[in-house]
């Protein structure tokens, strides 16, 4: 099976992030890659183990590449960087328009992807890739397995109170949820291994895409304004005992925190 899988590296939780502009953050330089696609480089790999074939991991982001080294310590046997600082400001949809002009021409059973990535929480550029590719998708598996002599694949999803058990034929596309496996942790050999790796890169040239449709100039979704969250009023210590302290607390989310 061929199997492409789109990674993506997104800011670490403990991270400090700082509004710069209305529409720009300042963002500490320690990334990961994103949570979601971990799961879907492994249901890649399984499949991989399962059947043969060759696992590619892919990227948009001209300006890291740890997320593909990751995916290279995991098992993937090739890794590929679309970069092009004319990508930098790219929305989702760009983003899928820069992966289909790549994808169009290759041949695939697969695309797997996270179900969102971490930092916009989008998750869109998976299901407008195979929208564009004009292949079959599902959103958010729990359960995968394929039938490569069929060319089909049986998934699961949760759904409103249940999980909906689907066919689809393949090539097609799928987002990996939490609860479809347990992303396997790199042998140290391989880490080493994987930060000699060669990456092929590629630019938007070279895929023909039109200046106009990518980095900011595309845009079909408009940051408005970054705005701080609410900060936390001062904590109030109740220093009374028992049971004079419950009466005071029953007061107090009562009459200024308004719970009860």
């Amino acid at each position: 099976m061929d199997i492409f899988v789109l990674v993506k590296q997104v800011p670490d939780p403990e991270a400090t992030i700082r509004i710069k502009t209305d529409t720009e953050l300042e963002i500490e330089n320690k990334y990961f890659t994103n949570f979601f696609d971990e799961i879907a480089i492994e249901a890649a790999l399984r499949l991989k183990e399962k059947f043969g074939g060759k696992v590619t991991v892919l990227t948009v982001d001209h300006r890291r590449v740890d997320a593909l080294r990751r995916g290279i310590s995991m098992g993937a046997d090739e890794a590929v960087q679309i970069a092009d600082p004319a990508l930098e400001g790219s929305d989702p949809f760009a983003i899928a328009r820069i992966l289909t002009a790549y994808l169009k021409d290759k041949p695939f059973d697969l695309i797997l992807a996270g179900r969102q990535a971490m930092d916009d929480d989008s998750g869109i550029v998976g299901i407008a890739l195979a929208e564009a590719l004009n292949i079959p998708h599902v959103h958010s598996i729990i359960g995968l397995e394929v039938d490569p002599s069929k060319k089909e694949a049986k998934v699961i999803r949760e759904v409103e109170n249940g999980k909906e058990h689907l066919t689809c034929p393949l090539p097609a596309l799928f987002t990996c949820q939490k609860g479809l496996n347990t992303p396997r942790i790199p042998l140290v050999m391989n880490v080493m291994k994987a930060m000699k790796a060669q990456i092929k890169k590629v630019d938007s040239a070279s895929l023909g895409m039109e200046p106009n449709k990518v980095g900011s100039s595309s845009l079909q979704v408009k940051v408005l304004r970054y705005l701080p969250p609410p900060k936390r009023p001062p904590v109030k210590m109740i220093k009374e005992d028992y049971p004079e302290n419950v009466k005071i607390l029953v007061r107090l989310l009562r009459e200024e925190a308004k719970v009860l």
